[in-house]
C-alpha cells in the first residue's frame, strides 16, 4: 500500500510539474514575442531618427557649399592670367630659369 501512495504522489508531481511547464514555456514564447516587438517598434524609431539626421546633414553640406561658394566669389578679385603651354616658359619668371 506504501507503494501505491508513493506512486500517486510521484504521478501527481509529475502532472504537476508538466502542467507548470508547458504554462512557462508559453509564458517565455509570449515574452519572447513581446520582445521582438519591442525590437521592432525600436527598430522603426531609430530608422526615422537617421532618416531626419541625414536630411538635417544634407541641408547643411548644400548651405555650406553655398557660403563656400559665395565667400570664394567675393574674395576672388583676381582675373585669370595666361597660362604657360610651354614647360619651358614656368620657370620664366625666376632670376636663372637654367639653374
Amino acid at each position: 500500500m506504501n507503494r501505491t501512495y508513493s506512486a500517486i504522489i510521484a504521478v501527481a508531481a509529475f502532472s504537476g510539474l508538466a502542467a507548470c511547464s508547458q504554462e512557462t514555456q508559453e509564458d517565455a514564447a509570449r515574452t519572447a514575442e513581446l520582445a521582438g516587438d519591442d525590437i521592432e517598434a525600436n527598430a522603426a524609431v531609430v530608422g526615422e531618427v537617421i532618416e531626419e539626421g541625414a536630411k538635417d546633414a544634407a541641408g547643411a553640406v548644400s548651405e555650406g557649399a553655398a557660403n563656400l561658394e559665395q565667400h570664394i566669389e567675393e574674395g576672388d578679385k583676381e582675373s585669370p592670367g595666361p597660362a604657360p603651354i610651354l614647360g619651358d616658359e614656368l620657370n620664366s619668371d625666376q632670376a636663372n630659369p637654367n639653374d
